[in-house]
This record gives structure tokens, C-alpha cells and sequence, in this order.
């Protein structure tokens, strides 16, 4: 039996030698690398350039087959799904559920409900009120956006029709005043 000294020089040089040879192998494969990448730049024949330019146009040539021979396949098998789904829809029959699965996670059937749903909505949320306060969530996304622009909108609109309200009412004084006058002179 050897010595723990001897175990543990002979397992050093064992580590050694492994790492020395992993080191070599990846230089060797750096070196072969970037060796083989130079001179496929630097040593360019006609040949070489010729099964390059052929490469090139066999592939443009076949690629629109590959894609429909792929297409095909695919088409293929979507219409095997479909018409497994028919034969189950078939064997099922007209059957329907007696009860729908948002009865079902909701726990009733009279608010038509899911569970988890939120009472305010955008669609729910009046006017006047905003959905952050609402909810008690503040939200900024594209809906938060959208009803910022509705509200300045509204706030537009509201504004263009008291300016309206007020030439209109100028224009009903004037217009009176012109009907007297007009009724006067008949």
C-alpha cells in the first residue's frame, strides 16, 4: 500500500498531465481554427469558388420545394387533427353542457361572474371616476392612456359646447332684435 505522500504526488501528476492535455487539445483546436479560417480567405481558387457559386444557386433553386414539400407536411397533418376533432364532435353528438364551465368557477349562476373577476372595470368605470380609485390599483397602461385621452376629449367637448351655448344665445338676442326691426318696418 502506498504511502498517503506517494498517493497524493501521484494524483497531482495525474492532474497535471489531465490539464495539460485538455489545454493542448483547445489550443490545438483555436490553432486549427483560426489557421483553416485564414486560409480559406487567403487561398481562394477557381475551383473553390465555383462550388461556392453552385452552393449558392442550388439552394435558391430548391428552397421554394423544400418550403412547399414542408408546407405539404404540415397541411397534412392539420388535417388529420381537424378531422379527429370532427369524428369526437361527431360521436359526441349535439351535446352540450348542462351547466358552462363559468358557472362552475364562479360557484352561481345568477351574476354570470368568473371568480377573481374585478367589480370596476374599464368598461363599468363611470365618467367621472377614475379606475385607479376605483380598484384602489393604480394602472398605467394602454388603457389608462386611452381614458385619459376620452376624459380630455369630454373636457374639449364640454367647453366647445358652452362657447357654443354662448354665441348661440348673442345670435337668438340679435336675431330678435332683428325680427322687431324687420317687424317694425313691415
Amino acid at each position: 500500500m502506498p504511502s498517503p505522500d506517494e498517493a497524493r504526488s501521484v494524483a497531482g501528476e495525474a492532474l497535471v498531465d489531465f490539464f495539460s492535455q485538455l489545454f493542448g487539445f483547445v489550443q490545438t483546436i483555436f490553432t486549427r481554427f483560426f489557421g483553416n479560417l485564414y486560409l480559406s480567405f487567403a487561398q481562394v481558387s477557381a475551383n473553390r469558388w465555383t462550388k461556392v457559386i453552385l452552393s449558392v444557386v442550388g439552394y435558391i433553386v430548391a428552397r421554394p420545394y423544400i418550403e412547399a414539400w414542408f408546407k405539404k407536411m404540415s397541411d397534412r397533418d392539420r388535417k388529420r387533427e381537424q378531422e379527429k376533432e370532427e369524428a369526437k364532435r361527431a360521436a359526441m353528438g349535439d351535446k352540450t353542457a348542462k351547466v358552462s364551465a363559468n358557472t362552475l368557477r364562479g360557484g352561481s349562476s345568477s351574476s354570470g361572474k368568473v371568480l377573481g373577476e374585478v367589480e370596476n372595470t374599464d368598461d363599468e368605470v363611470e365618467d367621472g371616476e377614475d379606475f385607479a380609485t376605483a380598484s384602489g390599483v393604480p394602472e398605467w397602461s394602454k388603457n389608462a392612456r386611452k381614458r385619459q385621452k376620452k376624459l380630455q376629449k369630454n373636457m374639449e367637448a364640454e367647453e366647445k359646447s358652452e362657447r357654443f351655448s354662448k354665441e348661440q344665445i348673442m345670435e337668438l338676442l340679435d336675431w330678435s332684435e332683428s325680427e322687431e326691426e324687420k317687424g317694425g318696418k313691415k
